[in-house]
């Protein structure tokens, strides 16, 4: 599960926010006790009152990571999530940020690996320099991880949304325009999008099912269902609201004669 970019114009920092405090920084130790552990789940197991609730950044972060695609496992009663990346440092950041929910990232399968098993299943040579090692992370089994898909996120949580805009928002125009929002190769629909933004008061254009519907100047409509567009005064206050610029989302203005 890599993270998606549109070009090399700007890097999303995963979490700008202050990561100080022990149970972000700690991964074997147990947040409660501050003993360490091989494997902290197996100590949740035998110790449930050592197993804390989850912060409010955490759940943040997981309603994002479930929006996009990570893997639901249910073990012992309880689920855990898997997250996959061919960036290791972008795997890192997340697994950093999760902290002592989040076991430490590792290689589940080598370039060299995903070369072979590619060249056997397309009949090509294909390159190991051309292939990327895949990155996976697990998190403890948790009971708060209990999601059946992005369904079950039933509200945007601030960082969840400010994640969401800063890794899949474009914006489309100049001075005006519109915020789309493209979720096409992530679990969550764009209807079900649609209607998380509306629960926070946000307006989106309406989706007209056969091509590009006609242009305004302050909302350039995208014909796929998965692409949401916030036109631009909502935007713009969608934006602020995340603690986000138009410079988060949009090319720089040049003038070329």
């Amino acid at each position: 599960m890599g993270l998606r970019k549109r070009s090399n114009r700007r890097r999303c920092a995963f979490y700008a926010g202050d990561l100080s405090d022990a149970y972000v920084t700690m991964t074997t130790t147990c947040p409660t006790c501050s003993d360490e552990y091989d494997k902290l789940g197996n100590h949740f197991q035998w110790r449930p009152d050592h197993r804390p609730e989850l912060s409010d950044r955490q759940h943040g972060i997981i309603d994002y990571l479930i929006l996009r695609g990570a893997t639901v496992r249910d073990e012992n009663a309880k689920s855990r999530l898997e997250v996959y990346s061919t960036s290791e440092a972008w795997i890192t950041d997340v697994s950093d940020t999760l902290g002592w929910v989040a076991g430490d990232p590792w290689v589940q399968q080598s370039a060299s690996d995903v070369a072979d098993r590619s060249s056997r299943r397309y009949n090509v040579d294909v390159a190991v320099d051309d292939c990327s090692d895949l990155w996976a992370f697990t998190t403890v089994p948790h009971p708060s991880l209990d999601y059946g898909g992005p369904t079950d996120v039933e509200e945007l949580r601030p960082l969840t949304l400010r994640l969401l805009v800063s890794t899949v928002g474009e914006w489309v125009g100049l001075l005006f325009g519109s915020l789309h929002l493209d979720v096409r190769g992530w679990d969550v629909s764009g209807d079900h999008l649609r209607g998380l933004l509306s629960k926070r008061g946000v307006p989106t254009a309406e989706h007209n099912g056969d091509g590009y519907a006609e242009d305004s100047p302050t909302c350039r409509y995208h014909y796929d269902d998965d692409v949401v567009v916030v036109p631009h005064y909502d935007a713009l206050e969608l934006l602020d609201s995340v603690g986000l610029s138009l410079s988060d989302v949009a090319e720089p203005i040049t003038f070329q004669n």
